[in-house]
């Protein structure tokens, strides 16, 4: 050890002042820091009081229950696509028109009624009453056009179901 502090003893004071200079950047870097430290401190606390006297576990609980409704909102999407698909298909455009077919007859016993979907497809259900005998016809309408002869009767509920032609209409 004496050998050794035989060799250093021309540099101490070097090395005292690199030491020093050393112990002074440290002491820079410590104070940067805690700076630092406070700085994120302030962010921490304004992050975690929402101003609405909420905590921030509250407001992460609350981003966590909006997953869970996004999620159950993809699902109810996912079914309302596959209910717009049935329904599209299905009939939604209804004509009803009560009529006296015969004139030996009392009141309005035979009747038209159409049946269309939202693309105008679909049928016309045709019953005429009879004293003795009811018969019943049946025709097939695309795009809002049948490729039978229709009655004034079935027109009138073909137009109803189209919309061209209101129920207060019809019964004139």
């Amino acid at each position: 050890m004496a050998v050794l502090t035989s060799l250093l003893a021309p540099y101490n004071i070097p090395i005292l002042l690199g030491l020093a200079l050393l112990q002074f950047i440290i002491i820079l870097f410590l104070w940067y820091n805690r700076a630092e430290i406070r700085r994120l401190e302030g962010r921490i606390k304004r992050l975690v009081e929402t101003g609405e006297g909420h905590d921030l576990t509250a407001v992460l609980e609350r981003f966590q229950d909006l997953g869970h409704v996004k999620k159950v909102l993809d699902q109810v999407q996912e079914k309302v696509a596959d209910l717009q698909v049935g329904l599209d298909k299905s009939f939604s455009r209804i004509g009803l028109i009560r009529f006296n077919a015969f004139p030996d007859t009392g009141s309005d016993l035979s009747f038209a009624l159409a049946l269309l979907s939202r693309e105008a497809n679909g049928f016309i259900l045709t019953s005429l009453y009879a004293r003795d005998e009811t018969r019943v016809f049946i025709k097939p309408v695309y795009n809002g056009r049948s490729t039978y002869r229709l009655s004034e009767e079935e027109e009138k509920a073909l137009a109803m179901a189209l919309g061209l032609l209101n129920p207060e209409e019809a019964a004139s």
